[in-house]
Formats: C-alpha cells, sequence, structure tokens
C-alpha cells in the first residue's frame, strides 16, 4: 500500500523516461534563438541587395527570399515544430547561392574571373551560403532536442 504525501508524486514505472517540466520551455527557447538568427540571416539579404547592385529581376528574387526567410523564421518563433519548415529553406537556399556564387543562371559574382582571384560581392555570396548551411544545422539539433525533450 502506497501513500502520497503533498509534493510527492509517485515514481515514473522503470524503463519510462522521465521528462523535466520545463523540456516544452527549452525547446521553445530553442527553436525562439535559431529563428532570431534567421532573421539576422533575412537582414544579411538586404545588406547584400543595397551593398551589390542587382538588376530589377534580381532585386525581386531577393526581396522573395527575404520574405520567405522572414516567414519561415516567424512560424519557428511561434512553434518548435516549424523548425522542419526553415530547415527545408535553408537548404534551398544555400544550394541557390552556392550556385549564384558559380555564376549559373547569368548571375555573376565572380565567377568570370580565375579561381585564384575572389571578388567582395563572390565572398558574400559564399558567406551567405554557409550562414544558410549553419542554419540548417541548428534547425536540425533543435528538431532533435525537440524530439528528445517533447
Amino acid at each position: 500500500m502506497t501513500t502520497i504525501h503533498a509534493g510527492v508524486g509517485l515514481p515514473a514505472p522503470v524503463g519510462e523516461p522521465v521528462a523535466p517540466r520545463y523540456a516544452p520551455v527549452r525547446g521553445r527557447l530553442v527553436a525562439r534563438v535559431i529563428a532570431l538568427l534567421a532573421v539576422a540571416l533575412g537582414l544579411a539579404h538586404i545588406w547584400v541587395l543595397i551593398a551589390f547592385p542587382h538588376g530589377a529581376a534580381m532585386s525581386i528574387v531577393l526581396l522573395g527570399m527575404v520574405a520567405f526567410c522572414l516567414k519561415c523564421a516567424h512560424g519557428a518563433w511561434k512553434n518548435p515544430r516549424a523548425l522542419f519548415e526553415l530547415l527545408l529553406m535553408s537548404a534551398l537556399m544555400s544550394i541557390v547561392h552556392m550556385f549564384m556564387a558559380l555564376g549559373f543562371g547569368g548571375h555573376v559574382h565572380g565567377a568570370t574571373e580565375s579561381a585564384g582571384s575572389a571578388t567582395s560581392a563572390g565572398i558574400a555570396m559564399l558567406a551567405v551560403a554557409a550562414a544558410e548551411l549553419v542554419m540548417v544545422m541548428l534547425c536540425g539539433i533543435g528538431m532533435r532536442r525537440g524530439a528528445a525533450q517533447g
């Protein structure tokens, strides 16, 4: 016969993990930090748009990328389950940025020059691509932590 005393609950059955009460809060905090980093990447896109000359069509594409980035960041801020959408968007954007840095599709950021000479625009494009890959990694970590905690 067992009794429950004030403030003392029953122990969890053997073999079942015991999740701390603050686990959902920590998962949400991780997702919000990742969302803030995604907003920073969106601002980096705006910096690229201002710092380097782009045509009208490319400016529209860049603004669309910023809007999509901020939409995904907003979703991750509200719900950690939206990290998967942010992960997919970041992976796609990193691939697009790498192709653009290499000159595919007529977008040139140092692709016409020799491999040894890099332009500031090409370096900025590859830096944004690398940042997108870091975002992919962070989203994966955030999703993994959320799954382990939830």
